[in-house]
């Protein structure tokens, strides 16, 4: 219930209770849990009494619930999930005061003038700083603001990372509190630790809504990342709950990676450089003159990974795809089984889906034994075995000479002297309209899996290695090239010039009446759709939706009470 209730304060409770406290309260017959969200003078007849004070201590203040209230209308989500997402998963007991162990003060790095700054007491401007975050040693700088008894929040992508970073803050002296994992007593545990001012707090982007007292700096590791953003209703993204927790409660904000998003870029930052180069050295395979059928990796490309496993050094090989491939491919002659009438590849089924055709032999060799493809790392692995050696590659990041694997290997991944990208254009030539900020993205994430060195780098294969997104790989800096997106972006009226709203309704569904239902809002969105998609029906709506949002809160409620499920995806990474 967005709007809440009213009750009444018993005497024996007076002095316990304040916004933010979780309380036990009659509601239809039944006593069930509530938050304080408001406390005013006396109100007109009489009010039921708060029955009971479940913890002694608030999981909000005022500061925090007004960034709250705001997801939950930027999210058009029920403000109760918006609430129960930044809580423990327990109910927490009252902090303890610990004792506050000294950290070294190094006043080098991109980041000290701002910690230096903020452990004055003075807020700085939202700052982009553009440069490798892995190696840590810029943690160092922050070390002025445990020291003065404020806390400081890192937000990392995945628990491999939270638990890398909380690693090196524990062996630079710094009193930390990792939140990760999904056990309910220890997130209650780090919860309470938390809320003693003077810690550093490190965490999946879970953290992004909790309480902490005393916090004067958050910084959020890559914003850019997929992981950034919640899947499911409500959608919310780290990089715009602490751009609003920041405005609201004051703090100072960092975003720290090599390819800031266009959200950021967009807002007017200041942005800080880390060093020379955003990444590490790029070498550009060029493949526009590779006969097809060549295989993955190119000659020279084959060559590098021969010399890196003879000198017993690691080696990292990158596709973006990761799904099987159903084709099938002859025995004999390794031909992929393709469709002679329309160019199709052909599955395990007898004829082609697309047209019909019977697949028959293989049109190269007439055999008729064919093989499974399978995924494309898998496939990967097997040129590798034949052109460097048996055995030398695998599936597993973390053994082997040379490892095969996705984008969701990397936040596991040892820093190597060679990363292998096999496909850039792959990830260039995309139809979403985040597609060459995306390949940035994980191109520059590649690099920066490199271990720092002569002779160490990152070997990208295109086709295209004139294109603009090539050139800003080679020379390290992003930054050029994505304000050429933004404005890009501007004259084609994508995000973030214009607002997003994805709505999916499956289940019980009368797409003729959402459709009337959305298109008499008020607001002026330009409403697309509806688009068919799996059990269900999409629309997009485009625009300045800050009113939209607000009128179909209501909406959205009554299609769930006549037993749809509603998905509103705000700000959508893919459409």
């Amino acid at each position: 219930m967005d709007r809440g209730f009213w009750y009444s304060i018993p005497d024996q409770l007076r002095h316990s209770i304040s916004v933010g406290s979780i309380v036990r309260v009659p509601l239809s017959g039944r006593k069930t849990r509530g938050f304080v969200v408001e406390m005013g003078a006396e109100k007109e007849g009489k009010l039921k009494d708060i029955a009971a004070l479940s913890s002694e201590a608030p999981v909000f203040d005022e500061g925090l619930l007004e960034s709250l209230l705001w997801a939950a209308n930027h999210y058009v989500a029920p403000l109760p999930v918006v609430l129960e997402r930044s809580l423990p998963p327990n109910l927490p007991s009252p902090p303890k005061e610990r004792e506050r162990s000294p950290v070294a003060v190094d006043p080098t790095g991109a980041l000290a003038r701002i910690a230096e700054s903020v452990s004055r007491g003075v807020r700085r401007p939202t700052t982009a700083v553009v440069g490798r975050w892995q190696s840590l040693d810029w943690l160092a700088a922050i070390s002025p603001i445990p020291t003065v008894g404020r806390s400081a929040l890192i937000v990392t992508a995945t628990e491999a990372e939270a638990t890398s970073v909380t690693m090196a803050a524990r062996d630079l002296g710094f009193p930390v509190t990792e939140v990760a994992g999904e056990a309910g007593r220890a997130l209650t545990d780090a919860w309470v630790e938390a809320q003693v001012p003077g810690r550093l707090v490190v965490g999946t982007p879970r953290v992004a809504g909790w309480q902490i007292p005393g916090l004067a700096l958050a910084v959020v590791l890559e914003e850019g990342r997929r992981a950034m953003k919640d899947r499911q209703t409500p959608t919310v993204h780290v990089r715009d709950l602490m751009t609003t927790r920041s405005r609201v409660e004051g703090f100072t904000l960092v975003f720290l990676g090599p390819t800031p998003t266009l959200e950021v870029l967009a807002a007017g930052p200041d942005v800080v450089r880390m060093g020379n180069r955003a990444w590490g050295l790029v070498e550009v395979v060029d493949r526009s003159e590779d006969q097809p059928g060549s295989g993955f990796l190119a000659e020279r490309t084959v060559a590098a990974i021969k010399a890196m496993v003879r000198s017993g050094r690691r080696v990292f090989v990158f596709t973006h795809r990761r799904s099987a491939d159903s084709s099938m491919r002859c025995v004999q002659c390794k031909r992929v089984r393709v469709c002679e009438a329309c160019g199709s590849r052909l599955g395990r089924e007898p004829a082609c889906r697309r047209c019909g055709t019977p697949s028959g032999p293989c049109p190269r060799c007439g055999g008729t034994s064919f093989e499974e493809m399978g995924s494309e790392p898998q496939r990967i692995v097997a040129e590798i075995d034949r052109k460097v050696g048996a055995g030398v590659a695998v599936l597993d990041p973390s053994r082997g000479p040379v490892a095969v694997g996705t984008e969701r290997d990397l936040a596991s991944l040892q820093p190597v002297p060679l990363v292998v990208a096999v496909d850039v254009d792959g990830l260039m030539l995309g139809h979403n309209y985040r597609t060459s900020e995306e390949a940035l993205r994980i191109l520059a994430r590649l690099a920066g899996a490199v271990e720092i060195g002569t002779g160490r780098r990152l070997m990208a294969q295109t086709s295209l290695p004139d294109s603009s997104l090539v050139a800003a790989l080679r020379r390290g800096d992003p930054i050029p090239y994505l304000e050429g997106i933004l404005a890009e972006r501007a004259r084609h009226g994508f995000p973030p010039a214009t607002e997003l709203l994805a709505i999916e309704v499956r289940g019980t569904v009368d797409p003729i009446g959402i459709d009337r239902d959305l298109r008499e809002l008020d607001g002026g969105a330009v409403i697309l759709g509806p688009a068919e998609v799996e059990r269900g029906w999409r629309w997009l709506l485009q625009g300045s939706l800050g009113p939209v949002r607000l009128a179909l809160r209501p909406l959205v409620q009554r299609w769930r009470d006549a037993g749809s499920t509603v998905r509103i995806d705000a700000d959508p990474i893919d459409l």
